[in-house]
């Protein structure tokens, strides 16, 4: 009897390792792993780590076996009135030169400073998720944390080889213009904006933001707010899953875990940490990035965007 249990906890431990990209994050959040977790799965065998961090941070130092992987994982789309996803065929050839093959475990890293930093990891994760891709993870705090746990860097690039990545599309995960106009009123529809208070509020803009305001019907839940960054001089770390599941009670999300719900940022970056928190670490099924986000829907005029000032106006 004490055999069959050391076998079943043996086969249990391969059935985790298999299954979670690569046990990615069984204990905790799925699809986030620690650094204590990458540097014992280094030389895992078809492991990618992608260095999303900004162009030069990778020539200062990175994590050992990294690959450069700036992007572009944004462009801006035909009209000029939206920063999105390149094209597929463009996602796929950028993918297979950072080594990327069908069977790979993918962990991604940013600069690991503020929400910002980690904004960009979600946003790739969320891109190669469109794509078919689902064995994908977030390195928690970054290079950052990395660093902060005295692990080696170094300045070594690596040239991978070509991989053989096939794009098997969700568009499931992608809100379009059209859809977002259809749905905007929709009591089916939780719609989540990402960013700042001021900027939800119609307080403040960016400079290239056409009108202030925000979707109507919308949800505020600021990405940054989800991560430690800045607290105790902490990298950029998630907030632990209890406090999370509280915050998205707290800003009025349903419990109910398939609800629709479309986040969306000025540019789709923050809105890609709202995903990730929503789909990966809180487990809500139905969840959509707007891609075009407010840069689009504000630069046309069709779209209703509403301002609520705190007294100010």
């Amino acid at each position: 009897m004490k055999a069959m249990n050391r076998i079943r906890a043996s086969l249990i431990g391969a059935i985790l390792f298999l299954f979670c990209i690569p046990a990615l994050s069984c204990a905790g959040s799925a699809n986030l792993v620690s650094v204590g977790w990458l540097a014992s799965h280094m030389k895992q065998k078809n492991l990618v780590i992608l260095d999303v961090s900004d162009f030069t941070h990778y020539e200062e130092n990175h994590i050992p076996g990294a690959i450069r992987a700036f992007g572009p994982w944004q462009i801006m789309n035909a009209d000029f009135v939206g920063f999105m996803m390149p094209s597929q065929d463009q996602l796929v050839k950028m993918l297979r030169t950072y080594g990327v093959n069908n069977n790979s475990s993918i962990v991604i890293y940013d600069e690991g400073n503020t929400a910002n930093d980690t904004a960009k990891s979600a946003r790739a994760l969320w891109t190669i998720n469109v794509l078919g891709h689902k064995r994908v993870a977030i390195l928690n705090g970054g290079l950052s944390a990395w660093k902060r746990a005295g692990k080696k860097v170094t300045t070594q690039d690596v040239a991978p080889l070509y991989g053989n990545f096939t794009a098997r599309p969700v568009p499931a995960l992608v809100a379009t213009l059209k859809e977002v106009e259809k749905k905007i009123g929709s009591k089916k529809v939780v719609f989540l904006d990402n960013r700042g208070a001021d900027e939800y509020f119609g307080q403040e803009k960016r400079s290239y933001i056409k009108r202030f305001g925000h979707l109507p019907g919308a949800l505020l839940w600021p990405a940054s707010y989800m991560t430690n960054a800045g607290v105790d001089f902490s990298p950029s770390l998630f907030r632990n899953v209890k406090e999370l599941r509280k915050m998205a009670k707290g800003v009025g999300l349903p419990a109910n875990k398939n609800v629709e719900i479309i986040t969306y940022s000025n540019q789709g970056s923050s809105a890609a940490m709202g995903y990730y928190v929503l789909h990966d670490i809180l487990g809500y099924r139905n969840v959509k990035l707007y891609d075009g986000s407010i840069l689009q829907a504000a630069a046309v005029t069709a779209v209703p965007l509403n301002i609520n000032g705190w007294g100010f106006n």
